[in-house]
């Protein structure tokens, strides 16, 4: 009900600021999205929008966002088994975390026509770039060579990682309105049509021992685990021909180890409509 009150009053300014002028030149301003009956009515999903107003028929405007995750699970707790000597050896818990990190930029030009003087009607384009990236770190604990398999008081932790990544390119052409509901703040709407096109990167797993890899996902004859052929799919890496190493293999494009699936490019086009509400203000 608050939401429903707040955009009601939001409205009734609009009428009420009957003298509102639009930018003439000079300005600078910053946008926020707004979705009067949403979770969170005001935000910035989208990232950062900057426009800088040449004259009453020009500006430059830049999208602009940067973000990231980061987060650790413990996966297997500590455990206790016993040791050669039959003493109780406690293996230690096992950790795996997960990091994401991506990045865009949409920087353009919009030429406005007179409209009103709280009207501002306006067409444009814009280039956009992103890229995205991800990384996987899962904790192992076993041993680094044949004469410590049954030795777990020997045992020692290691790592594998892999990491996937995509980069797009795209155009979109423009068309929007600002509408000056008082001095200095505005809202608008804008709709776009244009194509991008999605590069990703190949899969890349690395051990930071593979020796203990070895041992750890290798067939159960050797005192891998009955799961071995799961990290397998997931880590790229195979026995060689001796049964001595392992060996990466080659994964083009990011890699699904449950559907066998792994795109190398997409792209589209077609119409794109911002569903929420822009609500800027000039400086």
């Amino acid at each position: 009900m608050k939401k429903v009150v707040l955009f009601i009053a939001l409205v009734a300014t609009t009428v009420v600021g009957a003298q509102a002028q639009k930018f003439q030149g000079g300005e600078k301003n910053l946008e926020v999205e707004f979705n009067p009956f949403g979770g969170s009515p005001i935000g910035m999903p989208n990232g950062f929008r900057f426009r800088m107003f040449n004259s009453e028929s020009s500006a430059i405007r830049v999208g602009f966002n940067i973000g990231g995750t980061n987060s650790s699970e413990v996966y297997e707790q500590q455990t206790q088994v016993d040791g050669s000597d039959g003493a109780k050896v406690v293996l230690p818990e096992l950790n795996q975390s997960m990091k994401s990190f991506n990045f865009s930029i949409r920087p353009g030009y919009e030429m406005h026509f007179q409209g009103t003087d709280r009207l501002s009607p306006y067409v444009g384009a814009e280039l956009a770039y992103s890229m995205s990236s991800s990384q996987m770190t899962r904790e192992f604990h076993n041993s680094n060579n044949a004469d410590d398999q049954s030795k777990p008081e020997n045992w020692q932790t290691w790592e594998m990682t892999v990491k996937n990544g995509s980069s797009t390119f795209g155009l979109n052409a423009l068309a929007g309105v600002d509408f000056y509901f008082v001095d200095n703040f505005y809202m608008g709407a804008e709709i776009s049509l244009g194509f991008h096109n999605t590069s990703y990167k190949d899969r890349e797993t690395t051990a930071s021992n593979e020796d203990a890899w070895k041992y750890s996902t290798g067939p159960e004859s050797t005192g891998g685990r009955p799961d071995a052929q799961n990290d397998i799919d997931f880590y790229q890496a195979t026995w060689n021909n001796e049964g001595t190493a392992i060996e990466y293999q080659t994964i083009i494009g990011p890699g699904d180890p449950l559907s066998f699936t792994s795109p190398t490019k997409t792209s589209g086009w077609g119409p794109n409509f911002q569903s929420t509400i822009r609500l800027g203000w000039l400086f």
